[in-house]
């Protein structure tokens, strides 16, 4: 071991790099603001209503997504060498950590989806797809920014319409779809959570087909120096424009006006929709604009987090949590459903009507949230919680991260997958005899 000595760092990269050597507290920062969005949605905006909730929920509608997808790819950087990718045995050890943590990641993410089932079509558990993502990404981890920024453009082209095209295939009677078949038949992702590998690729309601150009745009800019404001400001210029584009160009080039709303990948019956930029459509388009908003967040967090240093502290402590902020928001979301208060917080009528329907409730549908079946609502303390669910569980968020983190440096589910990680990684020296 060689000694080396400690490099001079100056106040501005300090302020940067507040929390433990090397952590970027914008980072963090634009995790809360993903995971923020994520609670919006489903919980509803806290402290507000009327227009101003449906402002908000509207604009965190896919964009949570999209920064919570281009944060992976910034995560996979910031682990991997940062602005120097590795190389020659680095890169092998590097490969096969990430290559780990992608396998704990799927393992953890079918696991959360099998355990909150009972939320039906209201989630759709994104952490297996991250799993792929990082899986798939393996073999760009040593590129540097420029190469990263081609290949995002690159398969921001192509996987959005290849996607379309295979899973047109599928739905066909082709021999692909009798793969698919045989496949999901063993897949005990399928099986387990509907959640297997055809799914996570391009059946998905976040497919990596899809949603890979962000993991790789996110790797890309973990590959620059982030904290240099002039790269700050590259990231957040370039951000703007492609958000325009996607949505000026999405909205020219559809005759008609927008087409109707779709959740989810583009139906395979409309190819004129691949020109859409709607919420989690997964277009080409949708990536610019979605992915452009993302960009624009993180160099704002990265920043702000170099201005307000300890202003934003609660925030940055509960962004290093986002993986289990993520399943906690999960795991309440079900219990809101099956305790029957989940209408109480607000929720659209369509659906509160849909909460409160009972007996009504159709049984063949197997993607129905678990709503009661006597359509009771809950009283008392239960029935507090649930109405004010919005606000209830952001006081629990910042209570619960800065005493943890008062006492232990990751989350428990971060130290989960980073202990796996090192256990099984770790190379053990050869006993001499």
């Amino acid at each position: 071991m060689t000694a080396v000595a400690p490099e001079r760092t100056s106040p501005r990269v300090r302020s940067a790099t507040a929390g433990r050597p090397g952590r970027l507290t914008g980072v963090d920062v634009a995790r809360f603001v993903a995971v923020f969005g994520m609670f919006c949605i489903h919980f509803g905006v806290p402290f507000v209503g009327g227009w101003p909730e449906v402002l908000a929920a509207q604009f965190f509608s896919g964009r949570s997504t999209a920064l919570f997808t281009l944060l992976a790819g910034v995560s996979l950087a910031l682990m991997t060498g940062r602005t120097a990718p590795p190389s020659g045995a680095a890169l092998r050890d590097a490969r096969r950590r990430v290559a780990v943590r992608a396998a704990v990641l799927l393992v953890l993410g079918l696991a959360l989806a099998k355990s909150t089932e009972a939320t039906g079509f209201l989630l759709t558990v994104i952490i297996p797809f991250y799993g792929l993502y990082f899986l798939l990404a393996v073999p760009f981890l040593g590129l540097r920014a420029r190469g990263l920024v081609i290949a995002a453009a690159v398969s921001a082209a192509v996987g959005p319409q290849l996607s379309f095209v295979l899973r047109g295939w599928i739905a066909a009677d082709t021999p692909m779809s009798g793969l698919v078949s045989w496949v999901n038949s063993i897949d005990p992702g399928h099986l387990l959570a509907n959640e297997g590998l055809f799914d996570l690729l391009l059946l998905g309601f976040y497919p990596a087909a899809s949603y890979l150009p962000l993991v790789l745009a996110g790797l890309a800019v973990g590959r620059m120096d982030l904290t240099s404001p002039r790269v700050r400001l590259r990231i957040g210029i370039t951000g703007l424009v492609l958000s325009l584009v996607g949505y000026q160009l999405s909205f020219l080039l559809v005759p008609f006006g927008p087409p109707a709303p779709v959740e989810g990948t583009i139906p395979v019956g409309h190819p004129e929709w691949l020109l859409a930029s709607t919420a989690h459509s997964g277009t080409t388009l949708e990536l610019l604009g979605s992915g452009g908003i993302a960009l624009v967040i993180l160099a704002l967090c990265l920043q702000v987090a170099d201005r307000a240093g300890r202003w934003l502290t609660p925030l940055a402590k509960a962004g290093s949590m986002a993986l289990t902020l993520y399943a906690a928001h999960a795991v309440a979301l079900a219990w809101q459903i099956i305790s029957g208060g989940w209408p109480l917080s607000g929720v659209p009528e369509d659906l509160a009507h849909l909460a409160s329907m009972g007996p009504a409730l159709p049984l063949d549908d197997p993607n129905l949230p678990w709503f009661p079946r006597d359509g009771h609502e809950p009283t008392g303390f239960v029935a507090f919680v649930n109405a004010f669910m919005p606000e209830v569980f952001l006081i629990f968020t910042f209570a619960f991260t800065y005493t943890w983190r008062h006492f232990f440096r990751r989350g428990p589910l971060e130290a989960l997958v980073s202990d796996i990680v090192r256990w099984t990684t770790t190379r053990r020296p050869t006993p001499t005899r």
